[in-house]
């Protein structure tokens, strides 16, 4: 297809109206990159992509997220400790059933999966309690891990 002055000028018009190239081409029955093609040797008024715009969604929804952590966070640290916890030794907060850790090779889906230790430790671990179905922490470990949020 030639471009015609008539085709030009409802392009322009189409385009300045913030409709899509795709629908432009529908129009005009083109293709898309034609129209891509045409409003770039036209030098319009270039339009922001919808990608980068779902990029600075996406960062939006993570510092939402990140805040969230934060609150979760300061209501966690508002929980009374219980006495025979240490708060700088998780390899003290429980063990499995007969007292040693278990290796991550030795999990199943009926035993807790909380991390005991420095993973880079020799003597890292899991907790190896059984859980309930479908957990993935024993009922102590679930206590620490999921804290209901509330609102402020």
């Amino acid at each position: 297809m030639g471009w015609t002055n008539e085709s030009v000028e409802e392009l322009r018009r189409l385009w300045d109206k913030g409709l899509t190239a795709s629908e432009i081409a529908k129009k005009l029955g083109v293709t898309k990159n034609a129209i891509v093609g045409k409003v770039h040797r036209l030098c319009l008024k270039a339009r922001p992509s919808p990608i980068k715009t779902k990029d600075e969604e996406m960062e939006q929804v993570q510092e939402t997220v990140a805040q969230e952590v934060v609150v979760e966070a300061e209501i966690v640290e508002d929980l009374p400790v219980e006495e025979n916890v240490s708060e700088t030794d998780s390899t003290s907060i429980s063990t499995s059933n007969d007292g040693n850790k278990v290796k991550l090779v030795d999990l199943d889906s009926h035993t807790c999966r909380w991390p005991l230790g420095d993973p880079r430790d020799d003597d890292f671990g899991f907790c190896g309690k059984k859980v309930r179905a479908g957990q993935t922490y024993c009922d102590e470990h679930s206590a620490m891990a999921y804290v209901k949020a509330t609102r402020r």
